[in-house]
């Protein structure tokens, strides 16, 4: 009997392990965001769009990968709110806070919670737009 406790807790922490880092569930109602790749222009300008009507604090980030492109590093976050649920690739170029992510290219975080997480939002001349951490409160993982 001694040997059948164990492996339940094992079991249960392994269970409660996974599901830990579940975000709640969203559907995409948005249909730029469903004809387009979230790294497009147009994607790109829908979200703009859309974080300006709702409020950057009024919306939860969720950590999705890490990417590095044309000597530049990003994280993808899962974007969501009542009304929003997209995708996001914000550069990073001062990593404080969060140089774990970076430390392991984001492997291990998937799925995380990023609360509190601030950025600014960069159009150039182009019309490009970029969004650019500045800050975070914490990573719940």
């Amino acid at each position: 009997m001694k040997l059948i406790r164990p492996s339940i807790f094992l079991y249960l922490f392994i269970i409660i392990g996974i599901h830990s880092c579940n975000r709640p569930v969203c559907e995409n109602t948005n249909a730029i965001f469903d004809m387009n790749e979230f790294n497009s222009p147009e994607y790109k300008t829908e979200l703009f769009n859309q974080i300006q009507n709702i409020g950057q604090n009024n919306l939860s980030y969720w950590f999705d990968s890490y990417v590095r492109e044309n000597d530049r590093e990003y994280i993808v976050v899962n974007i969501q709110g009542e009304t929003l649920c997209a995708k996001g690739m914000i550069r990073v170029e001062d990593w404080n806070k969060i140089e774990g992510i970076k430390n392991v290219e984001g492997k291990g975080y998937s799925g995380a919670e990023l609360a509190g997480l601030r950025f600014s939002i960069e159009k150039d001349l182009s019309d490009n737009i970029e969004l650019v951490y500045a800050d975070i409160n914490q990573i719940i993982d």
